[in-house]
């Protein structure tokens, strides 16, 4: 049997109701040479080789599961799961996300095509939802960073720009990379793509979404997402980053400029502050004179 050219990630914890959707999300997708790597991160065995069982016929044998007797984080599982894989391009399909059809095919045909790029990102949509007992509720959709047209480091700087349903990466660049830092419970991929965006271009494929991230912004426990019933979480460890990053910097550079650039922030925010302050006092004086 040849090797697959992509390898499917997939890490659930108790969340067999999403982890049905996913399993069928990878089955359903046009380009069918795949495998599918999933690792039930602590999660009970029994459910996660029922719904295996279930979708047997149609992932047509490319699934195998590990399961972790104790949870080892998200980021440990994937490089778990990365470390069993055979596939010449990594996907991340977290267990509560989806695809467009033809995702791994117009991802695969791209990175082909440009075999220097260190992956791919989509533009991805925002799927907002509910759970009520065994089903899942669509809300809204919307775009996600309508703003953004490119994997650019400067913006990964500000913020995660990309999520992991939305990207595809050659396995000699996470190789390359070292995997995922397993010492981050969260943030882990916004981390990965500044040390990717900071080493590789990353392509992006624009217009119709091919990915499609799945919020339960007022979820909680195992079925919420991370990023909002977590937010603390998330909120901590982003500074964790930015400090290591910072740290390093003045190590090799001294932290005169970032003093001075510090100082100029807080000087144009007094400013902006006094400008607002001004302006509207100006249109509440012109409000009374025209009355």
């Amino acid at each position: 049997m040849s090797r697959p050219l992509v390898s499917i990630v997939m890490r659930t914890k108790d969340r067999a109701v999403l982890l049905t959707r996913a399993i069928a999300d990878c089955a359903q997708q046009r380009y069918e040479d795949f495998e599918l790597i999933i690792v039930n991160d602590g999660g009970a065995p029994e459910p996660v080789d029922a719904l295996l069982e279930k979708h047997s016929a149609a992932l047509k044998g490319r699934a195998r599961v590990f399961h972790n007797p104790q949870s080892l984080g998200m980021e440990a599982a994937s490089n778990l799961a990365i470390s069993h894989s055979t596939g010449k391009y990594i996907c991340i399909h977290d267990d509560d996300d989806s695809w467009h059809p033809s995702f791994l095919e117009k991802c695969v045909n791209y990175l082909e095509e440009n075999p220097t790029a260190g992956g791919v990102a989509v533009r991805t949509q925002i799927i907002h939802e509910k759970i009520e007992g065994n089903r899942v509720i669509e809300l809204s959709r919307e775009i996600a960073w309508p703003g953004i047209f490119q994997f650019s480091l400067s913006k990964l700087m500000e913020s995660n720009i990309a999520v992991p349903i939305s990207c595809m990466y050659p396995r000699a660049v996470i190789d390359d990379l070292g995997g995922f830092r397993d010492d981050l419970p969260v943030v882990g991929d916004w981390e990965f793509h500044i040390r990717l965006a900071a080493k590789y271009h990353v392509e992006f494929i624009d217009g119709e979404p091919l990915a499609y991230w799945h919020q339960r912004r007022t979820q909680k426990g195992a079925l919420g997402n991370s990023v909002f019933a977590g937010a603390d979480k998330h909120a901590y460890f982003d500074l964790q980053v930015r400090d290591e990053y910072l740290r390093d910097f003045v190590e090799h550079h001294g932290v005169g400029a970032l003093l001075w650039q510090a100082a100029m922030f807080n000087d144009l925010a007094r400013r902006r502050e006094t400008f607002f302050s001004w302006a509207k006092m100006r249109a509440r004086n012109f409000l009374r004179h025209r009355k």
